[in-house]
């Protein structure tokens, strides 16, 4: 299946994030743009402060642009109500924090911890035990549902927190750097884990990672760099799901993106090489763009 015949799901246009600390503005986003298809795995790669963590918790109704627009599905995520925005954090998306301890209780055990976001439904003590215990059937772990977090390793933890995210059905799973305390047969793992979960539940997964591997392991990589998206990763021609295994049989093809509004990033070692100051002519040669430095005639 191509990327052309799938639904979009969540849609950014011209996205903007301004934080005010004491007397200084801090720009964390500068007009991104980013559609994901629907049932797609995406994962998010950039410097620290490149804005990475701000998109995710914007998707995640935790945060709120200053400008643009964002929706996910049929919600535009800067016109929801306080009511609306809780209901969607509670029903519409999953998030999984990096440091495990933010996921769970540690004085509940698993079962406990999953079965804990369906309090805030109607769902019945019946089933949300029931829903508790498939899910961890689900991740692996029916043997440890009876365990609290100390007497879980750092990968069964992840795997009880990625249960924990999908208790209440989301249909998007937002995950913030979920193998970066990990191991690399651990980080495999989970990894392989997620791909399971966009097969089996058609689950929407966007991931935030600085695994330098991941464009052989995920269908399509976004590059985000000062607030923008600059680059794409894609497999040539296939929708990819996502798979802890490096997959080097499959070319990549890399692309820089153009954003609503006709900007795009150039790459640094693009600039380097063609010593591009300030300024630089743009044209068309024989429906190519050209791109040159300012001093040449």
């Amino acid at each position: 299946m191509t990327y052309a015949n799938r639904e979009a799901y969540i849609v950014c246009e011209d996205l903007f994030k301004i934080y005010k600390i004491a007397d200084l503005e801090v720009v964390a986003l500068r007009g991104l743009d980013l559609t994901v298809q629907r049932n797609e795995v995406v994962a998010i790669v950039g410097a620290s402060g490149s804005g990475k963590s701000t998109l995710l918790n914007i998707l995640a109704g935790y945060d709120s642009p200053s400008a643009g627009r964002v929706s996910v599905g049929d919600k535009d995520l800067l016109r929801m109500t306080p009511n609306e925005t809780e209901l969607y954090r509670r029903d519409e998306v999953g998030f999984i924090w990096q440091q495990t301890s933010r996921n769970m209780f540690p004085y509940l055990t698993a079962v406990e911890n999953v079965a804990l976001p369906m309090m805030l439904t109607f769902t019945s003590p019946r089933e949300r035990r029931r829903r508790a215990e498939e899910l961890l059937e689900l991740v692996g772990l029916g043997h440890r549902m009876g365990h609290t977090p100390e007497k879980l390793s750092g990968g069964e933890q992840q795997r009880v927190a990625i249960a924990v995210a999908l208790a209440n059905h989301p249909p998007l799973l937002l995950a913030d750097e979920p193998t970066g305390e990990l191991d690399d047969n651990t980080a495999a793992e989970i990894l392989d884990l997620f791909g399971e979960i966009n097969r089996e539940l058609d689950t929407t997964i966007l991931i935030v990672t600085h695994d330098p591997d991941i464009a052989y392991k995920v269908g399509r990589v976004v590059m985000i760099r000062d607030g923008k998206m600059a680059t794409e990763v894609r497999r040539r021609v296939t929708f990819q799901r996502l798979s802890g295994a490096v997959a080097t049989d499959q070319p990549l093809e890399e692309f820089i993106l153009v954003d609503g509004s006709g900007r795009v990033q150039i790459p640094r070692d693009i600039i380097d090489k063609l010593k591009i100051g300030e300024r630089a002519r743009i044209d068309t040669v024989d429906g190519m763009v050209t791109l040159t430095p300012d001093d040449v005639q």
